[in-house]
């Protein structure tokens, strides 16, 4: 063999390895590109659909705080259920940067079960916090959200 056959053997067999190189990199690059573009609609889907989370009211003040730097959220219904009919005065609040701000506030006589549907959206970002008060403690408040 000449130097010459070695040399192109050499560059022949460098320019095959270095195709399949490549292709085997794209195959699973583009996989993964659709399997990103797959993850991003489910995750926007499911953050456009309301979820629901029931807290003890073991203590006077439920409170729920947006801890998700790139996320909103909005209350779409809190619900309260006591363990026998009460007389009750249940407030909703919502605390941004240090202030308290009462969005929603009832009275009720010998209601068991209480629905409060906000009137307009209230945004809660970062930092911001839902609260609710009762003044009858046994019982649960189920918080109903959606995101943004």
């Amino acid at each position: 063999m000449s130097s010459t056959g070695t040399s192109d053997t050499r560059e022949a067999l460098i320019s095959v390895c270095y195709l399949k190189a490549n292709q085997f990199r794209e195959l699973p690059m583009k996989r993964n590109i659709l399997s990103i573009f797959g993850f991003l609609i489910i995750a926007g889907a499911v953050s456009a659909a309301p979820w629901a989370q029931t807290y003890p009211l073991k203590g006077a003040t439920v409170a729920v705080t947006n801890q998700q730097v790139n996320t909103v959220w909005m209350p779409e219904v809190v619900l309260w259920k006591f363990t026998a009919a009460t007389n009750a005065t249940l407030t909703v609040s919502r605390v941004s940067q240090g202030n308290t701000y009462l969005i929603g506030s009832l009275t009720v006589t010998n209601a068991s079960t209480v629905v409060w549907i906000p009137e307009a959206d209230f945004p809660f970002e970062y930092g911001d916090a839902l609260q609710m008060t009762s003044t009858v403690t046994n019982g649960q408040i189920q918080i109903i959200r959606k995101g943004n």
